[in-house]
């Protein structure tokens, strides 16, 4: 790389030199400045070469083959990047949410599920036979794989969260599988050799419980030690994974208006400095963003993040203080522009999506390219 960009360099030198050619830096060749922009490492970098002119700007991202494991992070440690696979090649494609995108080989997830994400982990299932549920963290920068016990074959588990380092003694995984009046949960700590499940049906215990279905939309997530859920309609079940989950299982009266319930298409729920988030995702593009009010009985509206960003994926999301100072007040999703080339986010205050080096903006995803099977991962 460094060769090739000598080499760049000397024709620059040959091009612009001539007294009789005097050249401007918008009228740097393409092929140059995709190179500079490859050797840049910092976010703030990349904001001060796309102020420079349009042409600057509209500069290509190069594609970069990332090699693990890493020992030196670099710039990659100053943004989430989005994780995926190519069903093409079967190799896993990393996206930053300002430049490069980055590929990989990971021999260790084929043919494997990725459940969720978070501290730079992955939870991951599946073994050599479909039926087989091997459950593992892996940590994709590392290579570093911790095992845990198979769940059973009979199981249906589709949703999972876990609490924080898997390397941490205090490290809890849970598993949900719900079907309305139906709740079953998985609980297990690393290092243990079994899964404690356990069974909670509504209707058999109408008068404990205020709702009679319950349908989880998303991952669950921790905050205080418990475990928070949430469903199509907007209500949030809680429960202590640390005890017996049944008995400590509350729900909160937060269900949306019918007008947004009927426009919902996607949903997430994140934690920020300790409060619950939900972000919903309408079919007309728009995106809603609220919290519970002080008796947890409502949703208000969130119409500024402050210094915050929020990233979202199936597989895992969360909010992070903005690195820069025009990054602040966007919702980075699972979604790309222009051929895989980058990620769109939505900004909170236009209530428009928009892509970084890009002329677009638009108040809905019509044409936009969404990543389902992708997760956030972050090294730490």
């Amino acid at each position: 790389m460094v060769e090739a960009l000598d080499e760049k360099e000397s024709m620059v030198k040959v091009l612009y030199d001539k007294e009789e050619n005097h050249g401007f830096w918008s009228d740097l060749p393409t092929e140059i400045l995709s190179l500079i922009r490859s050797c840049l490492v910092y976010e703030r970098d990349y904001y001060m070469f796309d102020f420079v002119c349009k042409s600057w700007k509209a500069s290509p991202n190069l594609r970069l083959q990332l090699q693990f494991p890493i020992d030196d992070y670099s710039g990659l440690h100053e943004s989430p990047l989005l994780m995926s696979i190519s069903k093409r090649s079967g190799r896993y494609n990393f996206f930053h949410p300002l430049h490069h995108t980055y590929y990989t080989d990971i021999p260790e997830l084929l043919n494997k599920k990725i459940l969720y994400s978070k501290d730079g982990w992955l939870l991951v299932m599946g073994g050599k036979y479909a039926e087989e549920k091997q459950v593992f963290f892996f940590n994709p920068f590392t290579r570093k794989k911790i095992d845990l016990p198979d769940l059973p074959p009979d199981t249906a588990f589709t949703k999972f969260s876990f609490s924080g380092l898997p390397t941490s003694k205090d490290c809890v995984v849970v598993g949900i599988m719900n079907l309305l009046s139906l709740m079953e949960i998985a609980v297990v700590k690393p290092g243990e050799d079994d899964w404690e499940i356990e069974d909670v049906d509504f209707r058999e215990t109408e008068e404990y419980y205020p709702v009679k279905k319950f349908c989880i939309s998303s991952n669950p997530i921790f905050l205080d030690n418990y475990c928070y859920c949430l469903d199509v309609d907007g209500k949030v079940a809680v429960f202590d994974p640390h005890d017996d989950c049944e008995n400590s299982l509350e729900f909160y009266g937060m269900r949306l208006s019918r007008r947004q319930r009927d426009s919902l298409i996607q949903s997430f729920m994140v934690e920020s400095d300790g409060e619950l988030i939900a972000i919903f995702l309408s079919s007309c593009g728009k995106i809603y963003v609220l919290k519970p009010d002080a008796s947890k009985r409502n949703w208000v509206n969130v119409e500024d993040l402050g210094d915050k960003v929020i990233y979202l994926s199936n597989g895992g999301s969360w909010v992070e203080k903005r690195r820069v100072s025009c990054n602040n007040n966007r919702i980075y999703l699972p979604m790309l522009y222009d051929n895989n080339k980058a990620i769109i986010f939505y900004d909170l205050k236009t209530q428009r999506y928009h892509c970084n080096g890009y002329d677009f903006s638009s108040t809905n995803f019509y044409h936009i390219k969404q990543i389902f099977h992708s997760v956030w991962v972050k090294p730490v």
